[in-house]
């Protein structure tokens, strides 16, 4: 049962796997609009943690890289075990803008929805060709699995009640548990929200290895 909508503890929940060049920024802009802010260091083998420590952040640490998914799962535990109801998930190379934050918070705060998530509007004008083909295609079949039309299944800027996660059984440890935790809460009918965001591209480079990955969606999207 989520608290007075007021009373909420709301927090940000960020996965950094060598993102040292970022995640301090990243963590100062998002104390301005909420004061806990957690980050799990997935195993980072640069400055990251040695960043970190220099901010107020809430840090979770371990010495080897085991995945973005399994980095979540460390963040979720923690959330449920300190009494945050809902987590903003976001990642740590600066893509997610954390201007964005009072969106998210409003939408909690005005629904108290299972899952907001941040649907990219500047896709075509700011997503490279590839990406913006992935993520095309992902969210019209992961949408169709699910039953319920999520125009970009694969934005990592979202928001979890961490109540509602008693309720799923997540298997995946990489970038493939977003997929299932949004499929499963999909056909489990999980008032979902979606926002309008944007996202900065810039000199980041991303994590995420295409063929790998492409394998790990459609194992996700056609096992149970």
């Amino acid at each position: 049962m989520v608290k007075d909508r007021f009373k909420m503890k709301i927090g940000v929940l960020i996965c950094a796997y060598n993102e040292e060049k970022h995640i301090r920024k990243v963590v100062g802009k998002c104390l301005k609009y909420l004061k806990d802010v957690i980050v799990v260091n997935d195993g980072s083998s640069d400055g990251t943690l040695e960043e970190l420590r220099k901010t107020r952040a809430l840090i979770i640490s371990y010495k080897k890289n085991r995945g973005k998914g399994y980095a979540l799962k460390k963040g979720f535990g923690y959330g449920r075990k300190n009494g945050f109801d809902y987590l903003i998930l976001m990642d740590g190379d600066g893509q997610h803008d954390p201007a964005e934050l009072p969106k998210f918070l409003k939408a909690i705060k005005l629904e108290l929805p299972d899952l907001v998530v941040g649907c990219r509007t500047k896709r075509h004008s700011d997503m490279p060709y590839v990406r913006r083909f992935s993520n095309f295609s992902t969210s019209v079949l992961l949408s169709a699995k699910g039953r319920k039309w999520v125009k970009d299944t694969q934005s990592g800027y979202r928001a979890i009640k961490l109540s509602y996660l008693k309720n799923l059984k997540l298997k995946r440890t990489r970038y493939d548990l977003e997929s299932e935790m949004l499929m499963k809460m999909m056909k489990q009918k999980a008032k979902i929200k979606c926002i309008g965001i944007k996202t900065i591209y810039g000199d980041e480079v991303s994590g995420i290895h295409p063929i790998k990955e492409s394998f790990r969606f459609f194992r996700t999207l056609f096992r149970k």
